[in-house]
């Protein structure tokens, strides 16, 4: 039995090819894929059984499992179906390696062979760089590909967590991807806000300044990329500042929110005054609304409610139809953190009515979550504790569609980042 050979270190979007040769025609294989990284330190694995062809191969990007974690053809299934396992069961996995990035890929003959082999799941390519930016009162992070410049740039802002969790990742990969990323927290990190609240959209001007100014960017090919609250915050960046280009908002709303947690006060300022929101229905008027039958149990009524108020929906809007290039937006319609493809036909509809002359694309899957961005990560934890608030999020949809819908977006996203920041681009009418 003999492993082709696999790189010991690779970017977590690279999709790998895992073909064992030499088996006996008809022999089952079982393969499985483990890593640390569940919470509290436990390990997540997946397994998969396959059946090897007439020339004693088994290939996973060709070949479906008869049984295990996930189903049909799928090269890097065993990959985003990781799960914790409970203790007893991780006994079985006892030389995981205690770097949550390698995973451990096992597999086992049913004629008494094993090969195993470690790799290592990086988010920033070879000769990609980074450094910390502590300068003008900015708390970020940025990337830059291992070429000379100018190269085009991305503006990476994360969502209700805060800090740099979620776009230093998302920068190192689009700086693999050939773009000086700027990952930037705004909230919950050294010298910001704690929390969500009363943002200045002038502290993203200076890092859209700070970052035109860099030798290796292109100042005229600069977009600007975010997810959930962070997604809000892209698109009414890109209604602000001509600067940016093009716009990638993963699961966001066309409508501006209060702060997270609720203060009572906006999320976001301009010139020291808040930017007008709309809010969700408070406890009270939400059970009021159950008991008169107005609302649906295990529905996003709180949200969609106070959006029937045209009034309301017409001060809380996002311009979007000032953004100055095309726009991208990628949404799960099984989201339960809040309803995302809901919220943002909001900013579609705008952007209709208002006749936008660049390209307006609106991904949106059904079966997904709210937890799309990058492939290859385990979609299976679905629930957990909010980082700042502390309290229970449910990301929605199933761990095999949140997966499909990463895998076929973000081709598209780093197709759609190409065009848009291409030398010469021209605008085109929108699309759906």
């Amino acid at each position: 039995m003999q492993l082709d050979p696999l790189p010991s270190e690779c970017v977590v979007d690279q999709t790998l090819v895992i073909r064992v040769r030499d088996l006996a025609a008809g022999e089952a294989l079982v393969a499985r894929l483990y890593s640390a990284g569940g919470l509290g330190g436990a390990v997540i694995a997946s397994e998969a059984t396959f059946v090897a062809d007439s020339e004693g191969v088994v290939d996973i990007a060709r070949q479906a499992p008869v049984s295990g974690s996930y189903q049909g053809v799928d090269a890097m299934g065993l990959f985003w179906s990781r799960a914790p396992v409970t203790q007893t069961e991780a006994l079985a996995f006892d030389d995981v390696n205690k770097d949550p990035f390698t995973a451990t890929l096992s597999v086992s003959g049913e004629g008494g062979g094993s090969l195993s082999h470690s790799i290592r799941r990086t988010f920033t390519g070879a000769g990609v760089a980074s450094r910390d930016v502590r300068e003008n009162g900015l708390v970020g992070k940025m990337f830059q590909p291992p070429h000379p410049g100018p190269h085009p740039a991305v503006l990476v802002v994360g969502g209700s967590g805060g800090g740099l969790a979620w776009s230093q990742e998302m920068a190192g990969l689009l700086a693999s991807h050939g773009y000086v990323a700027l990952a930037l927290a705004y909230f919950a990190a050294e010298g910001l806000s704690p929390t969500l609240d009363r943002i200045p959209l002038e502290y993203f001007g200076t890092a859209l300044e700070w970052l035109a100014a860099q030798p290796c960017v292109a100042a005229n090919r600069m977009a600007v990329a975010g997810a959930s609250r962070g997604g809000e915050l892209a698109l009414l960046l890109g209604a602000t500042f001509p600067s940016i280009r093009a716009v990638v908002a993963y699961v966001p709303s066309g409508i501006v929110w209060p702060a997270y947690p609720a203060s009572g006060h906006g999320a976001w300022t301009m010139g020291g005054e808040e930017i007008p929101f709309a809010e969700t229905l408070s406890h009270e008027e939400w059970d009021r609304a159950l008991a008169d039958g107005s609302a649906r149990e295990d529905s996003f009524d709180w949200y969609l409610m106070p959006l029937r108020d045209d009034e309301l929906v017409a001060k809380a809007s996002i311009p979007v139809e000032r953004i100055n290039g095309p726009v991208l937006m990628i949404t799960g319609i099984d989201d339960r953190l809040w309803p995302s493809t809901n919220l943002t036909e909001f900013a579609v509809q705008r952007f209709k009515k208002m006749n936008f002359p660049h390209r307006v694309v609106h991904l949106c899957y059904p079966g997904a979550g709210h937890s799309i961005a990058w492939p290859n990560g385990p979609t299976t934890m679905l629930k957990s504790k909010h980082p700042v608030s502390g309290e229970e999020m449910d990301m929605g949809g199933t761990p095999e569609d949140t997966a499909r819908a990463r895998q076929d977006s973000w081709p598209r996203m780093l197709e759609f980042l190409c065009n848009a920041l291409a030398d010469g681009q021209v605008a085109s009418h929108g699309e759906r």
